[in-house]
Parts: C-alpha cells; sequence; structure tokens
C-alpha cells in the first residue's frame, strides 16, 4: 500500500446533498526532470514524498504567491452505505481539529498546512485504512479504492475538475515553475466521468406523460447530474418504432417506443446505449435494427445486443483521455428460456466466454465495464442466481459489474476489486410505488486507466415518470434499506481479493446460437495471428486436429447433433475471427465400412 494514509473520525458531519466531449491536449508530464537542474530535489518538509522529484524545489502555496505548479489532492473516505454525503469545510476542520484520528507524517504534513493543528496519531505506511461509522479517512485522491464512499466537502468531489479544500497547492521555485511542469496526484486530463443507469422504458404511463406535458418533461430533475459526465449509459429496454401504439396509459406488458421520444435520450446527454433489455423484440425482431440505426446515426455506441449474436457479444471499445474503457452486457433470463435468436436480439449469457473476454481485455490494457440482464424481483435483495452470476463475472477483474434488471433498487459490494450494484433501480419508466419508484444511479470515476471510486444520485419516479433526486430524508431511508441489504448478502465476497487467474491459452471458450439455445464451443487459435492475414476453419466433429496454422473448433456433442449446426458455425466464426471463407473443412472419422461377405461356394 502506498503511503499517505489518514484517518480522522467525523462526529458533527451534516447532511448535504452529453455528449460525446471535445479532445483536449495533453497535460504536462507530473515529476519530469528538469534539464540543467540539480538532480537531488529540494522540497519544504510538508510536500508530499511522492509530489517531491529529482530536480524539483517545492513547497506549498501561501496566498498570494504566484508561482503555483500544481496540486496533491485528498478525499474522505467513508464506509460504502455511509447517510452522509457532505460536510462542510468548517465541519471537516473541526473534526480534523478534536476528532481521534491516525494519519502517515506525510500526509499529516500536508493538511496541516490547510486544516490546522491536530492530534495526530502516526499511522504504518504499509497501513489500510479500516473505516467505520465513526472513523473515517482522508487519503491521497489517487489511492481511493472503490470499497470507499467518497464525501464531498462544500460540495465539491475531489475528483471534480476545480480543487477543493482538501487539495494542497503546491509552488516552485522560479526555476521550476518556467518549465510549467504539472505537479499533481490527479490530472484532470485523465479523468473520465462515466454515469451508468437503470431501467428506462418510454411506454405505457411514462409515453403518456410525455405526450400530455411534453417529451423533455421527465429530464429536469436529474439533467445537471447528467450533464457533469464525460459519458452517459442509457440501458433502453425497447425499440423504437415510427408507428407505436405505447399503451396510452394502460397496463401493456408490450412495449415500444415513438421514434420522437429519442430527443429525450439526446437531451440527457446518452451517448453509450446498453441493448440487453427482454422488451426490444416485442414488435419484432428487425425494429431492433431500426433502433440501432438511430443510435448509429447520432454516433452513438451499444452494446449486449445487436444486428446479430458476433455483434451483440463483442466488447464495444472506447478511448478517452487515454483511459480504455470496454462494454460487454448479456441477457440471462433469454439465455435460460432458449428463446435466443441467430439475427437482431440480445446477447447470449456465457459466462465462461465473458469471463475469458474480461481477462484478455484486461491484459490488453483496457477498462471492463460489464452488465447483464437478469432475475427481477420487487425488494431491494438480490436473487441469489444474480448475486452468483456477478460475483463470477468479477471473479475474472472487471472494474465494473451492474445488473440492469432491477426495477428495485439492490445494494452493492467489491468483490475481488470489482464494483458490483446488483441494480440502480427504474430510472424513465412508469413504476411509481415503493420499493420501485426509487433509485441508485452510478457515476464512475476513472483516472489514469483505474476505477477509483463510484457515487451515487439517488432518485425517485414521480407523476409515472419524471424522476427527481431523494432530499435528505429519503436519502437516508434508502440507504439504511439498501445496508441492510447488504448485510444479508450470501457469503462469500472477497472485497479485497484480488482476481482470479484466467488461463489465456489458445483455448477460447465461445458459443453459438441453434434454435433459441446455447451451445458450448471451444475455439483453439493459430499459434500465431498477423495482421490481415486469413486462417483455415477446422470444425472438429469426431476426429482430432493439431493445426497451429488454423482455427480449430471443437463443439460440444449438443451442438454437433444439431441439425443446423454446420451453417451455424461457418456462419458464426467467420463473422467474430479470420478465416479464409474458401478453407473449411469438417474433420469427422471415416464411414465404417461393411465388411464383405465370402462369395458362396457353387
Amino acid at each position: 500500500m502506498q503511503r499517505g494514509w489518514l484517518l480522522v473520525i467525523c462526529a458533527a458531519c451534516g447532511n448535504t446533498t452529453t455528449s460525446q466531449p471535445a479532445q483536449t491536449s495533453a497535460a504536462p508530464v507530473p515529476g519530469t526532470t528538469i534539464p540543467g537542474a540539480p538532480a537531488v530535489a529540494t522540497c519544504d518538509a510538508a510536500v508530499p514524498d511522492r509530489a517531491c522529484k529529482p530536480g524539483v524545489a517545492l513547497r506549498v502555496c501561501k496566498p498570494g504567491d504566484a508561482d503555483r505548479v500544481g496540486e496533491w489532492r485528498y478525499a474522505i473516505a467513508a464506509p460504502a452505505f455511509s447517510r452522509t454525503e457532505n460536510v462542510t469545510a468548517d465541519e471537516l476542520k473541526a473534526a480534523w481539529a478534536k476528532s481521534s484520528f491516525t494519519a502517515t507524517a506525510d500526509a499529516i504534513a500536508a493538511l496541516t498546512t490547510q486544516l490546522g493543528d491536530g492530534h495526530a496519531v502516526p499511522l504504518a505506511d504499509t497501513a489500510r485504512p479500516d473505516v467505520t461509522d465513526t472513523l473515517w479517512a482522508i487519503v491521497p485522491a489517487d489511492e481511493l479504492m472503490p470499497n470507499w464512499k467518497v464525501v464531498t466537502v462544500d460540495g465539491v468531489h475531489p475528483l471534480d475538475h476545480k480543487p477543493g479544500p482538501l487539495a494542497v497547492p503546491l509552488c516552485g521555485s522560479a526555476a521550476s515553475s518556467a518549465t510549467k511542469i504539472a505537479v499533481r496526484n490527479i490530472d484532470p486530463e485523465k479523468l473520465t466521468v462515466l454515469v451508468m443507469t437503470g431501467t428506462t422504458a418510454l411506454t405505457r404511463f411514462t409515453s403518456k406523460l410525455m405526450e400530455e406535458k411534453g417529451v423533455l418533461y421527465p429530464l429536469p430533475g436529474v439533467e445537471p447530474w447528467l450533464a457533469a459526465a464525460d459519458f452517459v449509459h442509457i440501458s433502453n429496454e425497447v425499440s423504437f418504432l415510427p408507428k407505436c401504439n405505447t399503451g396510452d396509459g394502460k397496463p401493456t406488458m408490450q412495449f415500444c417506443s415513438k421514434e420522437s421520444y429519442i430527443e429525450l435520450l439526446e437531451k440527457s446527454h446518452a451517448n453509450i446505449i446498453e441493448l440487453t433489455g427482454s422488451h426490444l423484440h416485442d414488435f419484432g425482431h428487425d425494429w431492433i435494427k431500426n433502433t440501432i440505426a438511430m443510435y448509429e446515426k447520432r454516433g452513438w455506441i451499444w452494446f449486449g445486443g445487436g444486428r446479430d449474436q458476433v455483434e451483440a457479444t463483442t466488447p464495444r471499445l472506447l478511448e478517452h483521455k487515454g483511459n480504455k474503457l470496454a462494454f460487454l452486457g448479456c441477457n440471462a433470463p433469454m439465455t435460460e428460456w432458449k428463446v435466443l435468436r441467430r439475427g437482431p436480439g440480445v446477447a447470449a449469457c456465457d459466462l465462461p466466454r465473458m469471463q475469458w473476454q474480461i481477462a484478455d481485455l484486461r491484459k490488453r490494457g483496457y477498462v471492463p465495464i460489464v452488465s447483464v440482464q437478469h432475475d427481477e424481483v420487487y425488494k431491494h435483495d438480490p436473487p441469489q442466481g444474480l448475486v452468483r452470476d456477478l460475483r463470477a463475472l468479477a471473479d475474472a477483474g472487471p472494474a465494473f459489474v451492474m445488473g440492469s434488471q432491477a426495477h428495485c433498487p439492490h445494494p452493492w459490494e467489491v468483490h475481488r476489486g470489482a464494483y458490483v450494484h446488483y441494480g440502480p433501480g427504474n430510472f424513465y419508466f412508469d413504476q411509481f410505488w415503493h420499493p420501485v419508484r426509487d433509485a441508485a444511479q452510478d457515476k464512475l470515476y476513472i483516472h489514469a486507466n483505474k476505477l477509483l471510486t463510484v457515487g451515487h444520485l439517488y432518485t425517485r419516479i414521480e407523476e409515472r415518470g419524471r424522476p427527481r433526486v431523494l432530499d435528505a430524508k429519503e436519502r437516508t431511508e434508502l440507504l439504511t434499506d439498501l445496508a441492510g441489504a447488504q448485510t444479508r448478502l450470501p457469503k462469500g465476497a472477497e472485497p479485497w481479493g484480488a482476481p482470479l487467474d484466467i488461463p489465456m491459452t489458445r483455448d477460447r471458450p465461445d458459443s453459438i446460437v441453434i434454435n433459441g439455445q446455447l451451445h458450448a464451443i471451444t475455439v483453439k487459435t493459430p499459434a500465431k495471428i498477423e495482421p490481415d492475414k486469413k486462417y483455415p476453419l477446422v470444425v472438429d466433429v469426431g476426429l482430432p486436429v493439431d493445426d497451429d496454422n488454423a482455427f480449430v473448433v471443437k463443439p460440444s456433442k449438443s451442438a454437433a447433433s444439431a441439425k443446423e449446426f454446420n451453417a451455424v458455425i461457418v456462419e458464426m466464426m467467420q463473422a467474430r475471427y479470420p478465416i479464409d471463407h474458401a478453407s473449411v473443412t469438417f474433420s469427422k472419422p471415416a464411414a465404417p465400412t461393411k465388411p464383405t461377405k465370402p462369395a458362396k461356394k457353387k
């Protein structure tokens, strides 16, 4: 563990409550050695050790100093379900001066310049703060972990663009300031903010509300929170139709949205759409293609569904400010019910394949974000099957795993370093009764390709489709319910454990869909894959094959015996892998020959 921990009891803390961003220029590299400068660091004692690099002369700035070269940000870390969202600067200083706390000498020295003298007890450099409701932590902001909840100060998040009260300003000598070195542990040009929302279905009573009061009527209560993010995810569970009977306020279970309703998603700053919803095909699978075309026209990305199973199950990648994000999703109930299709539809939930994909993405430097449409329940306690499957995906090491099916909000936890939210709840939908009217939407802060923390916006559906922010009392009640549900989760979570080691051999798990059913296959890749080169495909249906220069498929018995197997496997392999269409072989044992009868003697 890195240095810089500080623990503080907070006894008198109060409860207060886009479209694609333009590319910006890269920030100066922190800690770059100044040409011609001394090789040794000359920093004041209050400067954090990690900020002080060879050739850099730093001190903590005083009011009026004009040679500021950066800052070192710290953050308050509280338990995951703390009822406190914000403290004032005065409350923070009072807690620092009067409450028990512990810290490394490094953090105490830096923070004393901003908060005044305290009564800190030194904390070992390698110690990890064990935060409780009465014992909080202040940590360097770049050392935040998803296990903790960040408490803002005067409404300023430590990862906001402007530094808050817990930022220690750093000034340099004339020589160092002239080089314009940025000395900081949080670089805004390396920060991506991603909002992940719950269930959206612009149909039925929500549609009636929009028809009566305007398409954008549901938006104002949540728009500022959405606008502050770089990317906004919407799990839109229904397809757009040019002529859609949305139900006119009737409790129908056949869902669609009018094409004009996409304006609400546009003004919600949506740019990442999840397509795992079970109602996408209610009016026919071809309307899924129409819906995807509308997203594609707007430059949005989509995942968890697609024009075919290959597109639906392929991770969608994006890069922003140096952060490499990958999105992956699936629909578990439709997989279990064996109603999947080869054409447009939701992605099949094949956990071995998805675990392999997550591990592969991590190896390639991506931050995997995973969302699963799973079993729905109308209580805060998530189904055991949902917990089992999301933890299994977390084993592979994604940054974030979510259950997008939830109409009722479920709790969250950390398992093997992955933040697992079993369900945010409804976002834009018409369910308005307790407990499905409330929700906890997620906001991910990803810095330097690492998920540092997850915040929440707590909302309530009013007028059957208009979310608003919960007040302090309502938020406390919801958090109390979710905290209780978290204590009842099945045992087995490993909040500080490391991801499992998923073997990354040439044999990778995959699957195909035949007549609605998912069938497992194993794909052995060539020993070496070169760019722009096509490779033979060999399908092993009974005669083992060992070919280092080909893709070799080993199907399960159920897959190989399916009537459409030959056509489906070739179609899928050619779509997903670089296959030479002219070189496809089915390797099977030769049919046994019948023994010849001896000729009869005359």
